[in-house]
């Protein structure tokens, strides 16, 4: 009779020993590194990405105070800390912000990596094109690129790299190019 009102006075103490039976050992760990991975992670991230990311303020300045801790051990510990403040909340919009903000670093990556293929086929660096084909190729891509101003770039980047002096001027090519894939980007929004 005293085990019965016990159980009938908290119903759900069992239904939560009951799942948390279900859960082994070994999954609670990997669940808690996970955390503590993501808790890692944040810390790694700049002040402007960390005001992206929806976290209460005891997690915001638990992640302030691991970043500012040096000390191995005193660091472990304060991850620790942070790793526990977490586990208190929910982690699936923290981690759904830290993938958007990883797409958009990817995308930013991807877009340097076009840039810098142009420049390369625009200083005649890629095999079996020559420059003013290259040139005429991204102008008739990029027809709001303004041409005079990227052939007069690239007469003085292959100038500058005949002369072996410093590329100056391959690196302006580069930011215009850049300015012209980024108009280019722009221009399915507007």
């Amino acid at each position: 009779m005293i085990d019965d009102d016990l159980n009938s006075a908290n119903p759900d103490s069992e239904h939560e020993t009951l799942l948390h039976e279900d859960i082994s050992k070994s999954q609670r760990k990997r669940e808690a590194h996970s955390v503590r991975d993501l808790g890692a992670q944040l810390a790694e991230l700049g002040q402007s990405e960390l005001a992206t990311i929806p976290l209460p303020d005891d997690v915001l300045a638990a992640i302030h105070e691991l970043k500012r801790i040096k000390a191995h051990g005193a660091r472990k510990r304060q991850l620790g800390f942070l790793a526990k403040r977490m586990r208190q909340i929910d982690v699936e919009p923290v981690d759904a912000a830290l993938e958007k903000l990883r797409q958009t670093a990817r995308a930013n990556t991807k877009n340097l990596h076009l840039v810098e293929q142009w420049r390369e086929r625009l200083l005649g660096h890629v095999d079996g094109e020559s420059e003013k084909a290259a040139l005429t190729t991204f102008l008739n891509e990029f027809v709001h690129a303004d041409r005079q101003h990227f052939r007069h770039l690239q007469r003085q980047a292959l100038a500058q790299k005949n002369a072996q002096r410093s590329p100056a001027a391959a690196r302006q090519l580069f930011k215009a190019i850049r300015d012209a894939l980024m108009q280019t980007d722009d221009e399915p929004n507007q």
